[in-house]
């Protein structure tokens, strides 16, 4: 952000628009900010800016020599977004200011999700895989004494007590060794394919049959 910022105030400098001026030098603190100064209020520096740089996009045409009014629907509509972006990360604000910050907590999490991501689900019985997708994305949840930590496609992260899981079957395929799955967590319902050995094994977890290991260990 502050690369651009930086790049756009040079351009509104030889070219002239002010509006383009004040767009660069906004981006490039809100971006030298959070670069220097990262935290979740760094949510609020990048949804204030968004917004305020947006509404200066939607209103450019009027500062711009020869523009033509057809060319106006154009700048609101694009500023329109950058408006919606930033209202956005406003939202996300919202929802992170609560976040507990506990670098220890932090960096245990992390140790946990490199083993699960690392481990042998063919031989560990606290993991259990299903896939998604046209190109059958692998899925892998970790099975815990505490809940299940969930490693998704496209590298999401859920955390589900073991109350707000849940797999449902819904068929077998046409090799009979995977069943296809309706899975719940929380507010999230994903549609995949899993082995019914890993079914089972998740199974026997969710009704208390197994020992799992604690994340504490």
């Amino acid at each position: 952000m502050a690369v651009a910022g930086a790049i756009a105030a040079v351009c509104g400098f030889v070219a002239g628009p002010m509006p383009l001026v004040i767009i660069g030098v906004v981006l490039a603190t809100a971006g030298s900010w959070n670069f220097w100064r990262p935290s979740i209020t760094g949510l609020v520096v990048d949804g204030v800016t968004m917004i305020m740089t947006g509404a200066l996009i939607a209103l450019a045409w009027l500062w711009i020599p020869d523009a033509r009014e057809s060319s106006a629907g154009k700048w609101i509509l694009a500023g329109g977004l950058q408006v919606a972006w930033g209202i956005r990360r406003l939202a996300l604000y919202a929802t992170a200011r609560h976040a507990y910050n506990d670098p220890d907590a932090i960096a245990r999490l992390g140790s946990i999700v490199r083993d699960l991501s690392r481990g042998r689900a063919k031989d560990d019985p606290g993991i259990a895989e299903f896939r998604t997708g046209r190109f059958r994305a692998r899925n892998r949840l970790g099975l815990y004494a505490e809940g299940a930590i969930g490693l998704l496609e496209h590298q999401a992260l859920r955390l589900e007590k073991r109350t707000d899981i849940w797999i449902e079957p819904q068929g077998t395929t046409s090799l009979g060794r995977s069943i296809k799955v309706r899975v719940q967590m929380s507010d999230l319902q994903l549609a995949g394919v899993m082995q019914v050995a890993h079914f089972e094994r998740f199974e026997r977890w969710k009704l208390g049959q197994s020992q799992p290991r604690s994340i504490a260990a």
